[in-house]
């Protein structure tokens, strides 16, 4: 794996579990998976949690109904991920003494409404009074092949897919965090489910997009030990109001794919002799996927920009959020730093250590 340790939520995460012991029946190992995957007899258990804290502390979500709905939907997506069809999530809800009865409804109304958006359930949970806000979800899903799809296989020449437009999530957290008007509203969503089948039988490997597109990538360049090269169609998939809504601010619009706040969209490749065949499967179930690019040799991600083939420093990009101490206004002052050198110094190759 190329150098996972110069990224550091990798390296903390790598401390965090470094004493840890591993499950015999566990199929994947650190990294290679948006959810745990377990072997029991004859049978693939798909196992993710996540969590919804500083969203809400930073006021990125203050709609009760909002976070309901994404602690399903960022859990459903790590299923959709390997592929898994759920039988349904835990969730742990930490509510503050004071929150008023009327958004604890609508706190309850988007859990219920994603899970029959998802045709899953409730399974059970746990209830605390606290200072703050906190929603923690725990999905389970089976997955009905003998071998899950996980964030490794890819090869060169391997098309790059997105499951549809990129760049909503990115749009509305700057509509939240940085330009505090809510310009940019209706975000809500979908996991990725229905891509399940098709994906089980075409993809590859597969991440989504929780966390951008460039992250995204990066994750899936340092798994594979292989790079990827992105064409000149990308505009073609960045969401319609996220591409206006940015151009409005004067925020270039490839800084939607690289900022960390997804859309939960899934990033999928195929193998280049089976395209065909999946298209054809896909566009029979009502899926249209978007290329992206292909899978190269090089360790590198590679964007159209400027008339330029640039190859970005997504290690700069990733490690960013934590190295301004999440303050957003720094962070996108930094990007926007990076994103004049490239137009001024095009000619300039940006690695990843």
């Amino acid at each position: 794996m190329y150098k996972l340790n110069s990224i550091l939520e990798n390296r903390t995460i790598n401390q965090l579990i470094s004493d840890f012991k591993r499950s015999p029946n566990q199929l994947n190992k650190p990294h290679e998976s948006d959810a745990e995957i377990l072997k029991l007899n004859n049978t693939l258990l798909a196992v993710t949690t996540d969590s919804i804290s500083e969203e809400i502390s930073q006021g990125l979500y203050d709609d009760p109904y909002l976070v309901g709905w994404m602690i399903v939907t960022v859990n459903m997506s790590d299923l959709a991920a390997v592929g898994a069809t759920p039988l349904g999530i835990l969730i742990s809800e930490i509510i503050p003494k004071h929150f008023k009865e009327e958004k604890n409804k609508e706190l309850q109304k988007g859990i219920s409404d994603a899970c029959n958006t998802y045709n899953t359930f409730v399974l059970g949970g746990d209830t605390n009074e606290g200072d703050c806000l906190v929603l923690t979800g725990t999905a389970i899903g089976i997955i009905n092949q003998d071998k899950p799809i996980s964030r490794i296989g890819c090869k060169p020449n391997d098309i790059v897919y997105t499951s549809g437009r990129l760049g909503s999530g990115n749009a509305y957290a700057i509509s939240k965090l940085i330009s505090q008007t809510n310009s940019f509203s209706n975000y809500k969503p979908l996991a990725q489910l229905k891509y399940a089948n098709v994906n089980m039988q075409y993809a590859s490997c597969c991440m989504d997009t929780s966390d951008g597109l460039i992250t995204t990538l990066d994750q899936l360049m340092r798994l594979n030990n292989y790079g990827f090269e992105l064409d000149e169609n990308l505009e073609n998939a960045i969401d319609i109001r996220a591409f206006e809504y940015s151009k409005n601010l004067n925020i270039p619009p490839w800084l939607l794919f690289a900022g960390q706040h997804g859309e939960f969209e899934l990033i999928f490749t195929i193998p280049n002799n089976t395209k065909d065949l999946f298209l054809k499967e896909a566009f029979q179930n009502s899926l249209n996927p978007i290329e992206l690019g292909k899978v190269i040799h090089q360790k590198e991600i590679k964007i159209p920009l400027y008339d330029e083939l640039i190859s970005m420093n997504t290690t700069f990009i990733r490690n960013l959020p934590i190295e301004t101490n999440s303050d957003v206004n720094h962070y996108l002052k930094m990007l926007l730093e990076y994103d004049y050198q490239i137009k001024n110094e095009p000619c300039l190759k940006f690695t990843s250590p």
